[in-house]
C-alpha cells in the first residue's frame, strides 16, 4: 500500500494517502541534593485534558504530558503546533474536529489566525537576536498520478510560508536533501538522527516547519566569573562550570515550593527558570497542565538582590510523539479512520510524529533549535536600601522556558545533569 509523508517546521513528517475519497522567601542555599524519586515516574503522566484554548493551553498541556522532571528534556511546543496545524489544514470530519479541539481553535480560519499571527510576530534576524520559522513541503513526483489539493497547498503558501518541492523519494539523495534543508534552517545545531530521513518508495510527500533562535542576555554574564562547581543531580553529585553574577533591585517570584526568575533576552524575550525549594523534586511540581501554567505564572513577585549561579549546558533532545499525542485526543488521526481528503485525492492516516531539538545556554546567551516530523501512510533604577537578599542557585534539578515578549513559549524543558557543549 502507499504512503505519504509530510514533515512539519520543528519538524513534522506527514506520510501519505490511497486512493479513494507569601511572604519575602527565606534565602534559599542549594547546598543538599533533592531525593529521587520513590519510584520510576510513568513515561506519559495521565491527567483529565482540560479546555484548551489557543497556543498557550496547548502548550501547557503537551509540556506536562512530556516532562516528567526525572531527565534532561528540552520541547518545542509552538513547532508541534505549528506541525499539527499544517496538517489539520487538510484534516475533514471529525479528524478535523479533534486536530482543532487540540489546537484550541474552533475552526481552521481561527487556527489559521493564531499561526499567521505567530509567523508574522516571531521573524526577526537582527545582530544580537535571531528567531527564524521556516516551513516545507516535498511531493512525491508520480508523474502526475498523484494530486494535491490546490487550496491545500494555498493555504499552506499564503498561512505557513511554506515552500514547495517535487521530490523522488525512490532516490537515496531525496533523504540528504531534505536533511539539508532541514540543517539550514536550524545553523547547523541538530544532529539529526538516521531513521528521520529515511523513506521507502511508497512516500507520497513530507513537510518540514523547523525554529531556530539566537539570543544574547541583554546582561551577559562575566566569563571571568564562571567558576566549577557541584551539581546536585539525578543521578548524582557532578561537576559543573556556575556562570555567576548579582541582579540587584530585581524581581523574583516565591511560588508554591519553587522560585522564579527571568533573565531578558535582546530582541526575543526573557529565559525563565524554576527552581525547586529545598527537599522537593523537580518531579513533585510537574505532571499536569495547571502545574506546568503555575510553574510559569503564579506566585508572588518581590523584589530583591538575586545572587545567580547558573550552570552552562547544551545537549540534544528527541521525543517520540505519536503515543502523547493520541492520548491527548487525535487517536482517530493515526488510524484508518483518518480522514484528510482535503491533503491530496488519497486517503491518509499519521503513522509517526518525532521531534528533534538542541538548547545551549552560556555567559553570552541562549541558542535553540528544533524540528518536528510526522508521517503520514496510506491507509488500509536606584537600589533601595533594605532590599532583601536571595540566592537563586541552580545546583540541583530545575525547569527552563524561553519565551517571546508577549510570553509565547518557545522552548520549555528540564535540566536534572547539566551537559557542557561540546
Amino acid at each position: 500500500m502507499k504512503r505519504l509523508l509530510c514533515i512539519l517546521c520543528a519538524a513534522l513528517l506527514l506520510a501519505a494517502c490511497v486512493q479513494t475519497p507569601a511572604s519575602a522567601p527565606s534565602q534559599t542555599s542549594a547546598s543538599a541534593p533533592v531525593p529521587e524519586p520513590t519510584e520510576e515516574p510513568a513515561a506519559y503522566p495521565d491527567f483529565p485534558i482540560p479546555e484548551i484554548t489557543g497556543y498557550a493551553g496547548f502548550s501547557d498541556v503537551l509540556a506536562a504530558k512530556l516532562l516528567d522532571g526525572t531527565k534532561n528534556k528540552n520541547l518545542s511546543p509552538i513547532s508541534v503546533y505549528l506541525a499539527l496545524a499544517m496538517v489539520a489544514e487538510g484534516a475533514k470530519g471529525q479528524t478535523q474536529a479533534d486536530m482543532l479541539k487540540l489546537l484550541g481553535c474552533e475552526s481552521l480560519e481561527a487556527l489559521r489566525g493564531v499561526c499567521g499571527a505567530m509567523l508574522e510576530q516571531l521573524s526577526f534576524d537582527y545582530e544580537d537576536c535571531t528567531l527564524q520559522i521556516a516551513d516545507s513541503i516535498w511531493m512525491a513526483d508520480r508523474n502526475g498520478t498523484l494530486h494535491f489539493d490546490e487550496n491545500y497547498l494555498k493555504v499552506l503558501a499564503e498561512t505557513y510560508r511554506s515552500e514547495a518541492s517535487a521530490v523522488d523519494f525512490t532516490d537515496a539523495e531525496t533523504g540528504k536533501q531534505i536533511a539539508d534543508w532541514i540543517t539550514e534552517h536550524t545553523r547547523g545545531k541538530i544532529k539529526i538522527s538516521e531513521d528521520a530521513m529515511r523513506f521507502d518508495p511508497e512516500t507520497l510527500a513530507v513537510l518540514i516547519n523547523t525554529i531556530y533562535l539566537k539570543a544574547a542576555w541583554t546582561d551577559s554574564f562575566y566569563e571571568g566569573a564562571t567558576a566549577p562547581g557541584t551539581f546536585y543531580g539525578i543521578g548524582g553529585e557532578q561537576e559543573v562550570s556556575y556562570m555567576h553574577c548579582t541582579d540587584s533591585n530585581t524581581t523574583i517570584v516565591q511560588g508554591k515550593g519553587f522560585l522564579r526568575y527571568s533573565r531578558l533576552l535582546f530582541g526575543v524575550g526573557r529565559m525563565t527558570f524554576v527552581l525547586p525549594d529545598e527537599g522537593t523534586a523537580l518531579s513533585d511540581l510537574l505532571g499536569t497542565p495547571e502545574q506546568v501554567r503555575a510553574l510559569l505564572n503564579d506566585g508572588e513577585a518581590i523584589r530583591a538582590d538575586v545572587d545567580v549561579m547558573l550552570p552552562k549546558f547544551a545537549f540534544q533532545d528527541r521525543f517520540d510523539l505519536n503515543d502523547p499525542l493520541k492520548a491527548l485526543g487525535i487517536e482517530i488521526a493515526f488510524s484508518d479512520s483518518a480522514n484528510f481528503s482535503g491533503m491530496c485525492d488519497l486517503a491518509a492516516k499519521i503513522s509517526r510524529v518525532i521531534q528533534e531539538s538542541y538548547v545551549g545556554v552560556d555567559e553570552k546567551g541562549v541558542e535553540a533549535a528544533a524540528y518536528t516530523m510526522i508521517a503520514m501512510n496510506e491507509t488500509a533604577a536606584l537600589e533601595p536600601e533594605g532590599l532583601p537578599k536571595i540566592d537563586f542557585h541552580l545546583t540541583r534539578p530545575f525547569l527552563f522556558a524561553i519565551e517571546a515578549q508577549d510570553g509565547t513559549v518557545l522552548f520549555i524543558g528540564t535540566v536534572t545533569n547539566p551537559t557542557p557543549a561540546e
